[in-house]
């Protein structure tokens, strides 16, 4: 799933929640993400090994405030089936040549 040249993101847990991390790496420039947020696709690798399809949501004006994490359903190697979730990006940081985005509310 994704192509060597797409950007690529891991959760240190099986599952996504609120104020759960989700690190993107492989950026150009992460740091342009924390003042002019851009859409990303990439793929999330979960702890259990597990992966799903994601997409970096941006509203027209780039208000950060306003993004929203997407991923695709999928199943946690332990057979639970998750539903395709949308997050609200509560903030963006940065961790060395990593993107973070720590999640707020679970939208759908």
């Amino acid at each position: 799933m994704g192509s060597a040249d797409q950007p690529r993101a891991q959760v240190d847990h099986s599952h996504l929640f609120p104020g759960a991390r989700v690190r993107v790496e492989g950026l150009e420039a992460p740091s342009a993400q924390l003042d002019d947020p851009q859409p990303l696709t990439f793929v999330v690798h979960f702890a259990d090994g597990e992966e799903a399809a994601a997409e970096l949501l941006v509203p027209g004006d780039g208000d950060p405030g306003s993004s929203v994490l997407a991923v695709e359903a999928h199943t946690s190697r332990a057979g639970t089936e998750l539903p395709a979730q949308s997050w609200m990006i509560k903030e963006y940081l940065l961790d060395g040549g990593a993107l973070v985005l720590r999640l707020g509310v679970r939208l759908a």
